[in-house]
């Protein structure tokens, strides 16, 4: 299963692994105190589409679509797909820094992962 939650929120025992995937890195001292187990800058929207959603935070119908063609088109898919066959067997938080717990980096990357878990066939 696959969880997404702010960097800040409480460390809870199911969160899984937990994995940052903003398009800026974390300095070490976050990564301790917020129990980061990987830091996947790489996974996030490029940085002027993080810089425009940001200044456009009604707009994250837009900012989602931008950042799903930038995941269809990069070469992550094939490690999104792995994420996906892994999330199926164990849990995996998404953490990102959005003031909007429903519309930001996680839950977007969350839905574009979802929605290639269709394509994968069973383990």
């Amino acid at each position: 299963m696959i969880k997404v939650k702010h960097l800040m929120d409480e460390v809870e025992g199911d969160d899984g692994v937990r994995i940052w995937v903003e398009p800026m890195g974390l300095v070490r001292e976050y990564c301790q105190w917020c129990k980061v187990d990987h830091v996947l800058p790489n996974l996030g929207p490029p940085p002027m589409l993080a810089e425009w959603f940001a200044e456009h935070p009604a707009d994250y119908d837009q900012f989602r679509a931008k950042y799903h063609e930038y995941l269809q088109k990069s070469g992550f898919r094939d490690a999104l797909a792995q994420l996906a066959k892994i999330a199926r067997h164990q849990n995996v938080t998404l953490l990102h820094h959005g003031d909007n717990p429903a519309e930001n980096t996680g839950t977007a990357l969350h839905e574009f992962i979802d929605e290639l878990n269709i394509y994968i066939p069973p383990d």
